[in-house]
């Protein structure tokens, strides 16, 4: 807790109140009476005027600066260093005995204040090293623009004159750089030099292009080594890495790669840039969050949580992490300890970070909206709005007549399933944690719905209106279909390649799953379904797989070009549904003959086809979905 050594060690340079005060009492909440005091026992212990210093400059709205004349060489130097010793151990004494107690790390926040007051969304919010600066993006898709505010004068800077798509952006160590993505036919990582007075960007200097890989982390963490660590995503098969760029060769290093199911999301560099934080998803609903040793390259797994990670950043203690965790904010310490900060909201954050005093948190919400339309065969370009509300309405499952659906709506921050009928949507499942769903399945008799969380299903009877928990031993699978002739359901769960899925039987007497094999293998599928007589088909890209009575696998139909991505089986004949990048084409193939005849062709014009009716004559549809962006701080 030493200001003056914080000082000698950036001697020359000015340096903010926050900055000392983070670096001398890393745990506390920021106190700018608590620097003064010391910059006045500092001048004391000098001797000098605060009016007229010679040591300690004050820089009004900037902070101070220790101007010493290095020493000659041919002088000794022996002379310096005791002086400074003496009162840096004069001071800490002074300073422990005035100020015995340090706050406690601030867990307790109330007030959500924007950062801006444009209508415009904004995003990548990325916050300066010496806490006055964030860098944003402002704008939609292509339409984008960087953006500087100085967060105590208001004051905007636009950084960028050309509209395009930018993301991911970062500070130099010193901040004075921005180093950020800019997407057009490809990725390119490139940075600006700030001109220290104006602001004002200079020197644009593109670093490197990516072809087979796309930066996909939030962040870009530039270290005092000039090496920007960042995450990339394979193209070809999805394989994450966390690599580096070093700016003076401009040669990519891969630093760590992704293992099995894995998927790198988002990667925090320590204040001490000795260590990196990585969140990872590590299976179904599962975000695994790591500690990787630079030097040794050794990873320490902290914690596992749900239901999303949006955001990872450091305190300023460099004990604690923020996690960004959907509608909720956690801390977790190095021991694997998680603690949820607390404050109303239910809209979705990301790149929440804490300032430099620890005092506010500064991240990003974003709002987003879905709604369910419909089509019918006869008029197929003719879209009716069935569910519109200001959230996300979802995952429509028709009833087995067609004449209702059930489906998933999130409003105000609840997971909860709502039943559509007659243009009347009832609520019918509250879900009273606020679980995490995974799918929903009919009755064959049109009276149950039943649904699942990680570890407990929901048999929901819709005429007495209530539900019955119904918990088993397994992680989290997907519900997909119930059986005919037995009481059990179709679902699957995630493969170790952590794109696929694996099919199963869950047995609704005796809780347990089952796994299908083929060739002593288990399968793999993206879409699925079970026919009159309980038999399982199910797809990969472009085949089409049929498990029989005597569980043999039998390729039922194969794709010449397109993907398919559902499928529904019947005793005659199958309804296969495929995409490509220009819309949907609905194939119905008859057992018998092998013939193909297309029933359904729909256009990719943003609106994603969910659902159909069992007869195929309604097509229900997701709208593209409307994300409204909001940059705040939280104290």
């Amino acid at each position: 807790m030493d200001v003056l050594q914080y000082l000698y060690s950036h001697r020359g340079t000015v340096v903010s109140q926050e900055q000392i005060f983070s670096a001398v009492w890393p745990n506390a909440t920021f106190s700018p009476s608590y620097v003064q005091r010391c910059i006045a026992l500092l001048r004391k212990a000098l001797n000098e005027d605060s009016k007229n210093p010679r040591f300690i400059i004050t820089h009004p709205k900037r902070g101070y600066s220790l101007e010493v004349a290095e020493p000659q060489l041919n002088k000794p130097k022996r002379l310096y260093l005791p002086a400074l010793a003496i009162l840096i151990v004069m001071l800490i004494g002074i300073v422990s005995w005035l100020y015995p107690d340090t706050p406690q790390v601030k867990t307790h926040f109330t007030k959500l204040m924007p950062i801006s007051s444009s209508e415009e969304n904004e995003s990548s919010i990325s916050l300066s090293h010496n806490g006055e600066y964030v860098a944003f993006v402002r704008g939609d898709k292509s339409n984008q623009t960087i953006w500087l505010k100085n967060l105590r004068s208001g004051k905007e800077i636009r950084l960028t004159q050309k509209q395009s798509t930018y993301h991911s952006l970062g500070w130099s160590s010193d901040d004075s750089e921005i180093v950020f993505v800019h997407q057009q036919d490809t990725q390119t990582l490139g940075y600006f030099t700030l001109d220290k007075l104006t602001l004002q960007p200079a020197n644009y200097r593109e670093i490197y292009t990516f072809k087979d890989f796309k930066v996909t982390s939030q962040q870009l963490e530039w270290a005092h080594d000039n090496h920007i660590y960042f995450i990339e995503k394979r193209q070809s098969d999805n394989h994450t890495q966390l690599s580096s760029i070093d700016l003076t060769t401009q040669e990519k290093r891969v630093i760590k790669s992704s293992a099995g199911q894995d998927w790198m999301k988002l990667q925090a560099l320590s204040p001490s840039q000795q260590s990196i934080a990585l969140a990872s998803e590590a299976g179904q609903n599962k975000y695994r969050i790591d500690l990787f040793d630079i030097k040794t390259s050794t990873t320490k797994t902290l914690a596992v949580v749900e239901d999303s990670v949006q955001g990872l950043s450091w305190h300023p203690d460099e004990k604690q992490l923020l996690i960004s965790n959907k509608h909720e904010l956690q801390l977790l310490n190095l021991q694997g300890q998680l603690k949820k900060l607390a404050f109303n909201n239910y809209h979705i954050i990301r790149d929440a970070h804490f300032s430099l005093s620890g005092n506010e948190i500064l991240m990003e919400l974003v709002k987003v909206d879905v709604d369910i339309i419909r089509s019918t065969r006869q008029a197929p370009t003719q879209f009716e709005t069935l569910v519109d509300t200001s959230s996300v309405d979802f995952l429509p499952v028709y009833s087995p007549d067609s004449s209702k659906f059930v489906f998933e709506s999130h409003r105000f921050g609840i997971k909860q399933l709502f039943l559509y009928e007659n243009g009347t949507q009832t609520l019918i499942f509250s879900n009273p944690n606020n679980e995490e769903l995974f799918g929903i399945v009919w009755s064959k008799n049109g009276e149950e719905v039943i649904t699942a969380s990680k570890n407990t299903l929901f048999r929901i009877n819709l005429k007495e209106e209530s539900f019955e928990s119904i918990p088993h031993s397994y992680h989290s699978f997907y519900l997909r279909e119930m059986y005919h002739h037995e009481d059990a359901i179709l679902v699957s769960y995630r493969a170790a390649d952590g794109v696929t899925f694996h099919p199963a039987k869950f047995d609704l007497e005796t809780l347990e799953l089952t796994s299908y094999t083929g060739s002593g293998e288990r399968l793999a599928c993206y879409a699925m379904d079970i026919d009159e007589q309980d038999q399982v088909y199910f797809s990969n890209e472009k085949q089409v797989f049929r498990l029989n009575k005597n569980k043999a696998l039998e390729t039922v139909w194969q794709s010449s070009t397109k993907e398919i991505i559902g499928l529904s089986a019947g005793a005659t004949k199958m309804t296969v549904t495929l995409a490509d990048k220009d819309g949907y084409e609905m194939n119905e193939i008859d057992f018998k003959t092998g013939s193909n005849k297309t029933i359904f062709n729909g256009k990719d014009d943003g609106k994603m086809l969910i659902n159909t009716s069992h007869d195929f004559q309604q097509f229900l549809y997701l709208t593209e979905p409307k994300r409204t962006r909001t940059l705040v701080r939280l104290n």
